[in-house]
């Protein structure tokens, strides 16, 4: 099962370091080279120069033995010392190109996985299992190194010991080895233990850090005092943290203690016993004994580093496999072939919803048809599911049963970019970036005349005229000191002109005027064909003073359309719940 998880681990990462970074492979097989000449030195040129020393005596071989040996040394650190600073800044480029991966893998996943609570935790995981708890690419790249290198040590001091013909000195450190192996064991299922058992915690404290740092949400914990709130919330998840932590460390601790005791103790013992012997027995040399001893601190070193770096590589494999997972999550929207250059009808047939991992539908057996160039409004109390008709449309989600028709034919037959193209959604919750006002409205465009005339309609110009740096003005002040904290309403303007300078076919309105004055609402409303264009138009809004200008109304609720007709029309029935809810916001007005 572990090779298993290690073969696929290399599998995915070794193909994907030949494409991002090949120059990290090369450079740590020199590395490896490299260190395992300078512990091979160590071994050999100790007994040379006892030799020269005590028994030859040859003072003149004995200089050259001891430069070498220095030439040796030196060579091997600088080279150590520029690959490995090559090294991290090739990894460091690696790193920023995986993330990249990561970043464009999560703008493509399945919508349906963002608003799951238990994708986010296994996707702050992952994050934190391939930056963190795995020390990133860097970890496969280390793993070859220090597979190679003590490899070729191994082998080179295995040869010195048979050639000495002491052979139970390899046995001896075996076992030492085994034993090492048993204890680190214990060190990984521990650490796994807590990095399973703090994600949760770690996640937690992310989202109130930057609740604290966000500016908008400071103005709302000072007014409610609600700052006490997120510390005591955080002091929790960092008791939690702290409290698995410690339990952590003492079983660690435990381990640690019967490490040494068992495993170090009992290889150099043994040894020294085993080399006393053969010095008594065997008259060996004081030079070979050296040589001896130091072959099997070596040679433990060598085996103990290579079976740690596997052992080591796959608890990072089992962290970086939940990276791995995610990468590897297929699409379930397959996208279609068909292309589609404007949008002329939609219709739901027979369309029954509920979101994932939920039991209660939301929508059931809902139907309804929308002809081109029509301004429809959609109506309807809070949760009766108007958002999550927006969201089929956009193809967040599919449908469970029935389906959805987009000129009269299956939705999931389109080309999905081509059929995003089409769409200009302003959501209830949309974002501005904390970037300039061009760049949230028009993103790469350059269209100035465009970007101005998209201004004027959603009634933002006057604001960005005044404005010293107009369209290029920071929007608050995360990346720019001279930015400006804008209203809501002026925000949501914004939003309003980034839908309209996509100039889309087809505009969904998401309570697009719910942050503007009143004058700026009755604006947009009174020239909403200006706004708009000859588009098809689905509008969402709780002021239903805005359906009077819609072509069509659809009154949703209880998971279906009830009514369907003009402002005039619906008023008309005076038990309908167009009507009934109509009254209930005039009464205000009237009064």
């Amino acid at each position: 099962m572990k090779l298993k998880k290690i073969k696929r681990n290399l599998k995915y990462f070794i193909p994907l370091l030949l494409k991002i970074s090949p120059m990290s492979i090369v450079v740590m097989i020199i590395v490896a080279v490299v260190n395992s000449i300078s512990s091979i030195a160590w071994v050999i040129f100790p007994k040379l120069i006892l030799d020269e020393l005590f028994y030859t005596k040859d003072y003149h071989k004995l200089l050259i033995i001891v430069i070498t040996f220095i030439v040796v040394q030196f060579i091997c650190r600088v080279l150590d010392n520029i690959f490995n600073s090559m090294n991290y800044y090739i990894i460091q480029k690696a790193d920023f190109k995986i993330d990249k991966l990561f970043n464009e893998k999560i703008a493509r996943i399945d919508y349906f996985h963002i608003e799951d609570p238990q994708f986010n935790d296994e996707l702050s995981y992952a994050k934190n299992c391939l930056n963190q708890y795995s020390n990133g690419i860097y970890s496969t790249t280390w793993t070859i190194k220090e597979f190679i290198q003590n490899i070729i040590t191994i082998l080179s001091v295995v040869g010195i010991i048979i050639a000495s013909g002491e052979f139970l000195i390899i046995f001896v450190t075996l076992i030492g080895v085994i034993l090492n192996t048993i204890f680190y064991g214990k060190y990984q299922k521990i650490d796994e233990e807590f990095n399973n058992g703090t994600v949760r915690f770690f996640r937690k404290q992310w989202y109130y850090g930057k609740s604290m740092m966000a500016f908008r949400s400071q103005k709302n914990l000072r007014m409610y005092e609600a700052n006490n709130l997120i510390k005591n919330k955080s002091d929790e998840a960092n008791k939690e943290i702290f409290r698995i932590e410690e339990e952590a460390n003492r079983k660690r601790n435990k381990v640690s203690l019967f490490e040494y005791s068992f495993s170090y103790l009992f290889t150099t013992f043994v040894t020294i016993i085993l080399l006393a012997f053969a010095i008594y027995y065997k008259n060996l040399e004081l030079t070979v004994f050296t040589m001896l001893y130091g072959s099997v601190q070596t040679l433990d070193n060598g085996i103990a580093n290579l079976v740690y770096s596997l052992k080591r590589y796959y608890q990072d494999c089992v962290y970086q496999e939940n990276f791995i997972n995610l990468m590897e999550i297929e699409t379930i929207f397959k996208d279609g072939r068909k292309k589609i250059e404007n949008i002329e009808t939609i219709e739901f047939k027979n369309v029954s919803f509920k979101y994932p991992r939920c039991d209660n539908y939301v929508l059931k057996n809902l139907s309804f048809k929308i002809d081109s160039k029509e301004k429809i409004s959609l109506v309807g109390l809070n949760g009766s599911g108007k958002t999550t008709i927006i969201k089929l449309i956009c193809r967040f989600f599919d449908v469970n049963e029935g389906e959805i028709l987009i000129n009269g034919e299956n939705i999931k037959l389109y080309k999905y970019e081509d059929y995003m193209k089409c769409l200009a959604i302003v959501f209830q919750d949309f974002k501005i970036i904390s970037f300039s006002i061009k760049n949230n409205i028009a993103i790469l465009d350059e269209n100035k005349e465009k970007l101005y005339d998209v201004l004027r309609r959603s009634e933002a110009l006057e604001r960005v005229n005044e404005l010293p740096n107009k369209e290029n003005t920071y929007i608050n002040k995360w990346f720019d000191k001279k930015g400006v904290e804008f209203s809501g309403g002026e925000l949501q303007k914004f939003a309003l002109a980034r839908a309209l300078y996509k100039d889309a076919d087809f505009v969904v309105l998401d309570e697009p005027t719910s942050a503007l004055d009143p004058v700026s609402e009755s604006k947009i409303y009174y020239h909403f064909k200006d706004v708009v264009g000859e588009k098809l138009t689905l509008f969402i809004s709780h002021r239903l003073s805005s359906c009077i200008f819609s072509d069509k109304i659809l009154v949703l609720d209880g998971y279906n359309i009830v009514e369907t007709g003009t402002h005039e029309e619906l008023m008309k029935n005076k038990e309908g719940l167009y009507r009934k809810m109509f009254m209930a916001q005039a009464e205000y007005y009237n009064e």
